[in-house]
């Protein structure tokens, strides 16, 4: 199980990283220009598809390598601690913006290439998607999951969030938190599953690597017809936890059964950042 395999593992690895002071990190989901190109950390080497081959994990979501110390694993991940806009937070007493924003959905169809990276099931997306926020172009790069939901609402967790990755052409990046709460069964979410799982023999790669399926699947099929939505600036919510992130989580939740949120929980398990402070920033409400 990967829980026991992380434990066992932890001491021996904080062991190496004192004897070498660095060592190669992963990254959250997708890599800001700058820092995080230059460090693994969110999303890569990291390019924006992924990890690079070879790369090995080096944080955790609990024990010794958990939030709690990841400012300690690498000295680039020491925003985690000492940054003054982390995400994520708890959305409470936003105000209306005095100029509501633009928010526009542009997905296509992509082929699904699924990846467990030890930390999450992530799915990269082919060029061509993207969103418009006040007349800014976003390329959609990737989607993940994390169990609970990473933000709160009012101090109401839910089941699960997706984040959806953008990046425009300067490198700035801009994630969409979508809720997830249990209800009936998602079609779309099945209806990829089954096909993936006929031309793979895997409905979710169940140990780190991927799986590639010429199965068509698009994310605008998932989206709430509302996008009235929460912003805000905040920061990735893995290492190295670099700010300069325009959030943007969407106010109406999607549904998904028990049993497929389950499935994914027995897949990764547990992999949320406790809640930041707010600090001075203000929570726009569109």
């Amino acid at each position: 199980m990967p829980h026991t395999r992380r434990l066992i593992g932890s001491m021996y690895k904080m062991g190496i990283a004192i004897l070498v002071g660095t060592f190669p990190l992963w990254s959250p989901p997708l890599a800001m220009t700058g820092a995080l190109e230059k460090s693994p950390g969110a999303g890569e080497s990291r390019s924006a598809q992924g990890e690079p081959k070879g790369s090995t994990n080096h944080w955790d979501y609990e024990g010794v390598e958990g939030p709690g110390h990841w400012a300690m694993l690498q000295p680039s991940y020491m925003t985690c601690e000492t940054g003054r806009q982390q995400s994520p937070i708890n959305i409470v007493m936003p105000r209306h913006g005095d100029n509501q924003e633009d928010l526009s959905f542009h997905y296509q169809p992509t082929t699904l290439t699924v990846r467990n990276n030890g930390h999450t099931i992530q799915v990269n997306y082919q060029e061509g998607s993207y969103l418009r926020l006040n007349g800014q172009s976003y390329k959609l790069r990737q989607f993940h999951v994390h169990d609970p939901s990473e933000h709160h609402i009012d101090g109401k967790t839910y089941p699960m969030e997706m984040h959806l990755v953008h990046q425009d052409d300067r490198g700035h990046i801009l994630v969409v938190g979508l809720l997830m709460a249990f209800g009936k069964e998602n079609q779309v979410f099945s209806r990829a599953g089954d096909l993936l799982e006929q031309q793979t023999g895997h409905r979710l790669p169940s140990k780190e690597g991927e799986v590639f399926a010429d199965v068509p699947f698009n994310l605008m099929d998932l989206l709430p017809s509302n996008t009235h939505h929460f912003s805000y600036h905040g920061s990735l919510t893995t290492p190295p936890c670099s700010e300069g992130v325009h959030w943007i989580v969407l106010k109406t939740p999607i549904k998904i059964s028990k049993v497929q949120g389950e499935r994914f929980i027995t897949t990764i398990g547990p992999n949320a950042r406790p809640l930041q402070p707010l600090g001075e920033r203000e929570i726009q409400e569109n």
